[in-house]
């Protein structure tokens, strides 16, 4: 246990590189979005929304199993930390409740819409209102994650000095 408590410092620096790489898939995500729902070519519209889901998968499991898994092994090595306590370290707590937020959001409404975009893209070229209905839900999904992602960093920054 003692070696945990050595890579303390490594784990803590994992999770905030974590948090890092899902947060810094914003603006490559705001900057898909209009070349996506602009483009008239549907094989131009239908390579750059593969590319865009594979880019928001592979960084947001990265991000948000970095974030998860060395957030579990933080507050287990750390006496002072505990899991949804209220008495102490509200910021944890509360930032322990937006990532069960977030990972709900993931797990119910994202992953099927991001699936579900994958398999009806052929079928979408005939009504282009399904694909940018399901596409403008994506990313309004993804940016209020984005933003739970935002709130718990700075939580998880600012607690030092006002929590």
């Amino acid at each position: 246990m003692e070696t945990m408590y050595k890579l303390y410092p490594l784990i803590l620096l994992i999770h905030v590189l974590s948090a890092i790489i899902w947060l810094g898939f914003f603006p490559v995500q705001i900057s898909y979005i209009k070349p996506i729902t602009s483009e008239f070519d549907w094989n131009v519209k239908q390579a750059l929304l593969k590319n865009f889901l594979k880019v928001t998968n592979t960084l947001g499991m990265i991000g948000a199993t970095g974030i998860v898994l060395t957030g579990i092994i933080l507050v287990l090595l750390n006496p002072v930390y505990n899991f949804f306590e209220f008495k102490a370290n509200h910021w944890l707590t509360t930032k322990q409740f937006v990532i069960l937020i977030i990972l709900f959001i993931i797990i119910t409404r994202i992953i099927p819409l991001s699936k579900n975009l994958k398999i009806n893209m052929m079928d979408s070229q005939k009504d282009n209102k399904i694909f940018t209905r399901n596409f403008n839900k994506l990313i309004r999904l993804l940016s209020i994650e984005k933003v739970l992602v935002f709130i718990n960093f700075l939580l998880a920054y600012l607690h030092r000095f006002y929590f």
